[in-house]
């Protein structure tokens, strides 16, 4: 049974190919490497290895680094301008309506970035909150207490709420937590990580009608 969705933002609700993750990854590099005064590929190696760990760079400079100027990160590593990536799709908008659960949004990206995407896709309408990296103190996914924080506002018991991303280190914190996941793979290159998939979001209504019927 499924009382509810939540959403991942990022390569979820827009495709990855978009390249718009992409350009918020390079920012990141490129101020990863200023503030630790190293060069940009050394800082890109450390982000993919060491910051792993804490879920989120962000979160890997504060713990490990002292870093504590969030505003001015969250200012820099996301585009002002997301219209350059990212276009109106009615087939998304159409999808969401006809989904007949509560929905929210639950990202590690702060309010105002995921704002100005669902404002950009014409979908923020069709979901009930935001939940973004404020909202869980810094500590978002994988961290156990963002999925609680989660579902205790959507209200419905962790196994009846479908968790949408595309990574699959978060779905699989997700589904420790007895919550069912749903990866979104659209290069299919996760085929091993034992989570149910789909291509894009946009085949959600196909894997709801497969697996309640």
């Amino acid at each position: 049974m499924i009382r509810a969705i939540l959403f991942d933002l990022d390569n979820t609700l827009y495709p990855a190919s978009s390249g718009l993750d992409r350009e918020i990854d390079r920012r990141m590099t490129v101020f990863t490497a200023r503030y630790l005064g190293i060069s940009e590929k050394e800082a890109h190696v450390l982000r993919k290895t060491d910051a792993r760990v804490y879920g989120t760079t962000l979160q890997w400079l504060r713990e490990v680094y002292g870093f504590h100027d969030i505003e001015e990160y969250i200012l820099e590593v996301h585009p002002p301008d997301v219209s350059s990536f990212l276009s109106y799709n009615p087939k998304l908008a159409e999808m969401l309506s006809q989904l007949p659960y509560p929905k929210a949004i639950l990202t590690n990206s702060p309010l105002e970035h995921a704002e100005r995407v669902l404002e950009c896709l014409k979908v923020r309408s069709y979901f009930d909150s935001v939940l973004d990296i404020r909202f869980n103190q810094f500590r978002g996914k994988p961290y156990p207490e963002a999925y609680h924080r989660a579902i205790n506002l959507l209200g419905s018991p962790i196994g009846e709420v479908l968790f949408v991303d595309d990574l699959p280190p978060y779905l699989t914190a997700f589904k420790a937590l007895g919550g069912q996941p749903l990866l979104v793979d659209e290069e299919g290159k996760h085929a091993d990580v034992g989570i149910p998939s789909i291509p894009t979001v946009l085949e959600l209504p196909l894997y709801l009608n497969k697996i309640l019927s």
